[in-house]
C-alpha cells in the first residue's frame, strides 16, 4: 500500500502539466467556437446556417487536427513540437479576423445558395485554426505517455482534462467574455494565451516538468 501511495504522487505530478495543457487549448477552442457566430454575423448574419456551420467545421477541424496530431506525435518529439504548434495556433487565431473580413467582402461567394455561402464562409475562415488546435491533444497524450504513466489512467485523464476545458471555455465565455469583451478583443486574448503557451513550452523550467 506504502509502494502505491510512493508511486501515484510521481504520477499525478507527472499528469499536472499535460492535463493543464489540454485544459488551456480546449478551453481556446470553445473560446474560439462561440466567438465565431458572434464574429462573422455582420457579414451572413445570425441564424440555424450559421450555428450549423460554425459547429460542424469546428469539430471538422479538431477532428482532422486529432488525426494529424497523432501522426505527428509519433514522428517528432512531443516536448519540442509543442511550443511550435501553440505559436501556429496563435498565429492562426490572429488571422481569423483578417480573413473574416476578406471573405466578408468576396462578392463571388454570391453565387452559391445561402447555406452554402455560409458554410463556405466558415470553412475557410475557422478551419485553418480548429485544425491546428485539434493536433495538440494528442501530441500531449503521447508525451506524458513517455514519461511511463499508466495508459489507461494517462488517456482518461487527458480526456477528461480536455472535456473539463470545453465546459469552462463554453460558459465562461457565454456568461462573461462576450459581455465583458467585444469578440475581437476575444479573439486576441486566445491568442495571446496560446503564444504565452508557446513561449512556456521553451522554457527551462517547463522541460523538467515533462522530461521522461
Amino acid at each position: 500500500m506504502e509502494q502505491r501511495e510512493k508511486n501515484a504522487k510521481p504520477a499525478a505530478f507527472l499528469l499536472l502539466v499535460p492535463s493543464v495543457t489540454v485544459f488551456i487549448s480546449s478551453f481556446c477552442i470553445m473560446v474560439l467556437e462561440l466567438v465565431a457566430a458572434r464574429l462573422i454575423a455582420r457579414h451572413i448574419g445570425s441564424s440555424l446556417y450559421t450555428w450549423t456551420a460554425v459547429i460542424g467545421v469546428v469539430l471538422s477541424g479538431i477532428s482532422l487536427g486529432n488525426y494529424l496530431g497523432g501522426r505527428i506525435a509519433d514522428m517528432v518529439q512531443t516536448r519540442k513540437i509543442l511550443s511550435p504548434l501553440f505559436a501556429i495556433s496563435a498565429a492562426t487565431c490572429a488571422l481569423v479576423v483578417i480573413l473574416n473580413n476578406i471573405v466578408g467582402e468576396w462578392t463571388w461567394l454570391w453565387q452559391f445558395s445561402w447555406p452554402a455561402r455560409v458554410f463556405v464562409h466558415v470553412f475557410l475562415v475557422f478551419m485553418l485554426p480548429s485544425t491546428i488546435l485539434g493536433t495538440i491533444s494528442p501530441v500531449v497524450a503521447k508525451m506524458a505517455l513517455d514519461s511511463g504513466l499508466p495508459v489507461g489512467r494517462t488517456v482518461g485523464d487527458i480526456y477528461a482534462w480536455g472535456a473539463a476545458g470545453s465546459i469552462a471555455g463554453t460558459f465562461t465565455t457565454g456568461y462573461w467574455l462576450i459581455g465583458a469583451m467585444g469578440t475581437t478583443a476575444i479573439v486576441g486574448m486566445v491568442g495571446s494565451t496560446l503564444l504565452l503557451m508557446a513561449v512556456l513550452y521553451l522554457t527551462p523550467m517547463m522541460k523538467r516538468h515533462t522530461a521522461s
